[in-house]
């Protein structure tokens, strides 16, 4: 494919951007540990080095109230404003670093909180003060006095956070804003925030400073402000100073995916394309599922932006764009849009990193130079912890044998690649391929690795990485219906019928249930339509029927439990929309020819009629040559990690991260 359209250069109020990529804001979590400022540096340098030539840090509080937890940086911090200093400074020379002018609202985690309105905001257990008239003027000083700090201490643009959800977008939105003053009662007052802390920030600024506002081109709530009043914002926005917009999509309490692997890529681009049919003269930039060179081309060649932002694909590869201009996209470890180390982190306030690049937030660990004996090191199994620990193994000098069972990479990344909404997972296994291929890694397919097979290859160091294998059930009568595993179904084996009984409730069980529903991706249109998107102001999931009647079956706890955390309420509630009956606190007494019978908790006897059986009730580790070649050779190092050292919830980011890890524990001499 011809790259050449996203090479083009675009001005960006007064600076010329030579390309049409930004790195978009994201939280790192990195405040409060030590060495914050020096991680930053390591951080956000990496990625200038990777050819980013304008990025935005994760929100900077303006104020107190407006941190979204107690761990942000506070513009009105001395301390804090020193330690952005040291990082601003450092990171000058490489590219333009701007700085997110940020306000939580009643998205703020601690107790002092305010808003527009005192309304809980259903992701929050606490209940904001409103603001008054004044103090709501005070909050405006206060972003013009933030970006006139950041221009200071030595960021070289400013963005405003007005998405999202948060306290700019809650003045917006009549959800969120019930006053009937200056700031709202009426459409016109209800943007008056915004546009006031537009001015203010281009006042303080001045003109020639670059200033970006982050705008929400839909809050996917419903009852959120009409297109016509996006539309109208957009452009008082533009005449007030705005330099480029930058469209955010939903909130944070939408009950639509915006970012997940669910979201078909380039989905949201739609959105601030319909914004720049009516903005004329600035940069319009999109954001959102976009993680692959060719839907940025397509973006950009449909005329849908003019710009696009990406955050977390910098997270999974800092190198993207040098990839990109160097013709080399099959060699990007994209970013599959999971959450599992980034968002997810985000909300439990640890420090943010990447299932498929572990390395992100840990560049000055990871930078260390250490001196190490070159080792042949044999690596037994080729799923995701396996392909990591090879990859990593080989990057630090190593000879590396890779031992695979069967005929292809990947391991039950494979199987997870053939449910619907993660197919990403094709692209981590096509980026290992490519990343081995090229290190030279001896590649073993078809290969059972015996205690003889490694004595023969002699090897200086071992990692395991054999997975596990389904735990396996006995329910009395079982026999009496087709039945199989979920590594049955999901590599064709085995294909329940029209009345499915899936015995276990994990994230196994809930993903072999979306795929039972759904028989492919979905377009955009679908998505679209789906989710009632083009209502714009009452988008929510539409409740559809299927073919197939599906019960999920858990002995205890919640469906879905072990799903990620801002990813896993879409997939249930994408089953509960479709139909699908949870069943929990139960025992399961038999299988008749009726169906499932189970005894509830209290004890009443149910039959569940059904026509097959499918089993996914947890995985059991396989670790059975690691012990065996432990015990008869602990002189050899060797590591266990992934399934085969803990299988309780299949998680390919631990894994990963202990390939990694056991790669660079090997024949170490020294640091120096």
């Amino acid at each position: 494919m011809d790259y050449s359209i996203i090479f083009e250069p675009i001005q960006l109020g007064s600076v010329t951007l030579p390309h049409r990529i930004i790195m978009g804001s994201m939280h790192l979590g990195l405040e409060g540990l030590p060495q914050t400022a020096d991680r930053m540096i390591a951080f956000y340098g990496r990625r200038f080095e990777g050819g980013c030539a304008l990025i935005t840090t994760g929100g900077i509080s303006v104020n107190h109230a407006g941190k979204g937890s107690n761990i942000f940086f506070n513009f009105q911090k001395e301390d804090d404003c020193e330690e952005l200093k040291k990082v601003a400074l450092a990171l000058k020379p490489q590219g333009i670093f701007c700085a997110q002018l940020f306000h939580a609202g009643r998205y703020a985690y601690h107790r002092d909180l305010v808003a527009p309105s005192s309304i809980r905001a259903p992701i929050n257990r606490y209940v904001p003060k409103a603001l008054s008239e004044e103090e709501a003027w005070l909050t405006i000083e206060d972003f013009g006095n933030a970006a006139l700090k950041a221009k200071e201490i030595g960021f070289g643009a400013v963005e405003i956070m007005g998405s999202e959800g948060y306290l700019i977008n809650q003045f917006f939105s009549p959800v969120t804003n019930q006053r009937d003053d200056y700031f709202g009662g009426t459409p016109e007052r209800r943007r008056n925030f915004a546009i006031e802390v537009m001015k203010n920030v281009r006042k303080k600024v001045g003109k020639d400073f670059p200033v970006i506002y982050r705008m929400s081109g839909i809050d996917l709530i419903p009852g959120n402000p009409s297109f016509e009043e996006v539309v109208t914002l957009a452009n008082e926005l533009k005449e007030n100073g705005a330099d480029a917009l930058n469209i955010g999509i939903g909130w944070h309490e939408s009950r639509i995916p915006t970012i997940s692997m669910l979201v078909p890529r380039g989905a949201w681009a739609k959105i601030a394309a319909k914004i720049k049919r009516y903005v004329k003269g600035i940069p319009i930039i999109a954001s959102n599922r976009v993680n692959v060179p060719e839907t940025i081309v397509k973006i950009l060649e449909n005329e849908e932006a003019d710009i696009v932002s990406m955050a977390r694909p910098m997270l999974a590869d800092p190198d993207f764009i040098v990839k990109v201009s160097n013709n080399q996209p099959g060699r990007i470890n994209t970013c599959i849009a999971c959450n599992q180390a980034c968002l997810d982190h985000t909300f439990k306030e640890i420090m943010v990193s990447c299932l498929v690049n572990p390395e992100a937030n840990r560049e000055i660990e990871f930078s260390k130079s250490v001196k190490r004996k070159r080792f042949r090191v044999v690596v037994v199994g080729s799923g995701p912890g396996g392909l990591e620990a090879a990859r990593a193994a080989a990057v630090l000098g190593h000879e590396v044998i890779l031992i695979e069972k069967s005929s292809q990479l990947g391991g039950q990344l494979n199987m997870a690649a053939t449910i619907p909404g993660k197919f990403e997972f094709k692209e981590t296994i096509r980026y290992f391929k490519n990343e081995l291929s090229s290190l030279d890694v001896d590649i073993r397919l078809n290969t059972i690795a015996t205690i003889s097979l490694l004595e023969e290859l002699k090897p200086d160091a071992v990692i395991f990485a054999t997975g596990v294998t389904p735990r396996k059930v006995e329910i009395k009568g079982l026999e009496k219906k087709p039945h199989g595993y979920y590594t049955d179904y999901l590599q064709g084996r085995y294909v329940p019928g029209k009345n499915v009984v899936i015995i276990g409730g994990g994230g196994i069980a809930c993903d072999s249930a979306h795929k039972l529903l759904e028989d492919h991706d979905p377009t955009i249109e679908e998505y679209f339509r789906k989710y009632n998107v083009e209502s714009f102001t009452n988008a929510q999931i539409q409740v559809h029927s299927n073919d197939r009647k599906i019960s999920i079956f858990r002995r205890s706890g919640k469906i879905g439990a072990g799903l990620g955390q801002t990813t896993g309420w879409a997939l249930l509630q994408e089953l509960q929309s479709a139909g699908v009956d949870f069943y929990t606190s139960l025992n399961y007494k038999e299988v008749t020819e009726e169906g499932l019978v189970i005894e509830l908790k209290n004890g009443e006897t149910k039959t569940v009629p059904c026509d097959s059986i499918l089993i996914c009730a947890g995985q059991e580790k396989e670790d059975s040559l690691a012990k065996e070649f432990q015990a008869k050779h602990p002189e050899i190092p060797s590591y266990v990690i992934g399934g085969a050292k803990e299988a309780k919830a299949l998680d390919a980011k631990r894994a990963i991260l202990e390939g990694t890890m056991a790669a660079r524990a090997i024949g170490v001499l020294s640091e120096t």
